[in-house]
């Protein structure tokens, strides 16, 4: 009987020809560079329309007098108020809706398959479009909580959703050497879909009207929903080929997040050890997302106050971050990561004498540690679980965690200098150099898939193919929802930390200090990815 591995995806389409430029991975790309424009594409024109409808409920108030100045009617301190404070609640139900959306899309793709879920993060939002496009009809304060009220529909089907499902999709449909450069060009497609919403959206609002770019977003949101269904493959639920997955309801997926709590294993002589790697990991994951997720609104803010950004220069200003990061992603860091696994790979052939490479987890060449944690119960017996052979020599994964520990000082580095900003076209300039360091989540998410724990070797004897397929898939799966959960838990952290903290040095007048607490942060998630290790038998 064949053994099945983690690296062993359920679909093969990106192991065809070159020239098949119609894969299920490229189909999969297509549909990520869509949806994330689709997501983007009203964040700019919301925020103009609360604007205009704060304006005029303001001067439909009678003890409001009618404006006779010059200029912007609407630029009053106290409209800007209303407009910061309504923007402000709209974040605060996105945030709450977006959380139980990613749990909601955890139990989606355990019970109900990729496919399906990642077709409800597109039709739901279609329906609070349609909301948004009557509410931008209706005008003043009723339009305002139409929009706010409906971000609640984000529950159902949201950005954080599909990200997770895309995700998912390419650890399926990619072969395990291939899968951090895949994050990376996924992660690319985002940022180029992110870019184009910004300024798709910019201009449509400005070009035709303030309900064009809603109108344009629900027709991007029913083309995806008709995309996914038809171009897809179908990736069958996890649970019904494991029994150990919790089936009993959208809280049940945060048990995804004890894919990252330490694990026992044996050494030869029966001593029981504790492997730290995946707990590191993820507390490296969350200090490093707490240090860069408000990094781009910073910048923004920043250009506003001191520079005297508009709507307009702002949305450029993030436009031009988003395509550099883009660019990086799709194009230098699957480069980056194939020349540094050939140099790393040669470096350590000059240091150790090259050893035999067999199949991944082929079980005579396993190594006698035994992993437990994870799927793996504990047992006392040190001969009943083997830890899987090396997968290095195969496809460089330990140049993968060097990358992510090197990019994150880098992000340090870069973010410190951003602090040093004094003309506004630094400000520009920051936007186009910080992407360089962009590739720490995509390497992240590959080393993740490398470091999970396996099946032991009688495991996978007693399992037949399809089910150790799956219950493998269930794993990494898993892992993602463990990882996109840390990552949203620490960009509503960052928020809330980095918010007050930006608006106390803002009055102290050394707001650009918040860069170098930023870099601080970055350098401590870099120690604490710096302690981290592979699995044994996996070095």
């Amino acid at each position: 009987m064949s053994s099945a591995t983690e690296a062993t995806p359920l679909l093969v389409a990106p192991t065809a020809k070159p020239r098949d430029w119609f894969s299920a991975y490229h189909r999969i790309l297509l549909a990520t560079l869509l949806l994330s424009t689709t997501f983007w594409f009203t964040s700019t024109p919301v925020i103009y329309v609360f604007r205009v409808f704060s304006c005029q409920e303001y001067y439909a108030d009678p003890s409001h007098p009618p404006y006779e100045g010059t200029g912007d009617a609407c630029a009053l301190p106290a409209i800007e108020a209303t407009t910061s404070s309504d923007i402000g609640i709209m974040g605060l139900f996105t945030s709450i809706s977006g959380t139980l959306n990613l749990l909601l899309t955890t139990w989606q793709i355990r019970h109900w398959g990729l496919r399906s879920a990642l077709i409800q993060q597109t039709l739901w939002p279609a329906f609070r479009n349609l909301c948004q496009i009557y509410a931008t009809f209706v005008g003043g304060r009723t339009a305002i909580t139409i929009i706010q009220t409906t971000q609640m529909i984000t529950i159902l089907g949201g950005g954080l959703g599909y990200n997770l499902a895309v995700n998912s999709y390419i650890t399926e449909v990619v072969e395990a050497e291939g899968r951090t450069a895949a994050f990376g060009v996924l992660a690319g497609m985002n940022m180029l879909g992110t870019a184009i919403g910004f300024i798709g959206g910019g201009l449509a609002g400005s070009l035709i009207n303030i309900t064009a770019p809603f109108q344009i977003t629900f027709c991007l949101l029913v083309g995806s929903t008709v995309f996914t269904r038809l171009m897809l493959p179908y990736v069958a639920p996890t649970t019904q080929s494991d029994a150990k997955t919790p089936s009993k309801g959208i809280l049940s997926s945060f048990s995804a997040l004890l894919v990252f709590r330490p694990v026992a294993y044996f050494t030869p002589t029966g001593t029981k050890k504790w492997y730290y790697g995946l707990t590191l990991l993820a507390f490296g994951t969350f200090a490093g997302a707490l240090a860069t997720s408000y990094v781009p609104l910073m910048l923004q803010l920043t250009a506003t106050n001191r520079y005297d950004y508009g709507t307009a220069e702002n949305g450029y200003l993030m436009a031009s971050l988003s395509l550099s990061r883009a660019l990086f992603l799709t194009f230098a860091f699957p480069k980056i990561i194939s020349s540094g696994r050939k140099w790393y790979s040669s470096t350590n052939d000059t240091k150790t004498p090259p050893s035999p490479v067999a199949p991944l987890n082929e079980p005579e060449m396993a190594i006698p540690a035994t992993l437990e944690g994870g799927d793996a119960p504990l047992v006392d017996d040190a001969a009943a679980h083997v830890a899987p052979g090396p997968t290095d020599q195969i496809h460089g994964s330990r140049f993968d965690l060097v990358f992510l520990q090197w990019s994150m000082v880098v992000d340090a580095v870069l973010t410190a200098l951003v602090a040093l900003t004094s003309r506004a076209w630094h400000i520009n300039l920051a936007a186009v150099v910080l992407p360089l360091a962009s590739g720490t989540a995509p390497a992240c998410k590959g080393v993740l898939m490398d470091m999970l724990p396996t099946d032991s070797a009688s495991d996978a004897e007693a399992l037949d193919e399809g089910t150790a397929k799956a219950r493998a898939a269930a794993r990494r799966a898993d892992a993602l929802a463990g990882i996109s959960i840390i990552e949203t838990f620490s960009w509503i952290s960052t928020v809330a930390i980095f918010g007050q903290l930006f608006a106390v040095l803002s009055a102290m007048g050394r707001p650009n200090l918040v860069f170098f607490c930023n870099s601080g942060l970055a350098v401590f998630a870099a120690v604490v990815l710096f302690a981290v290790r592979f699995p044994p038998g996996r070095k």
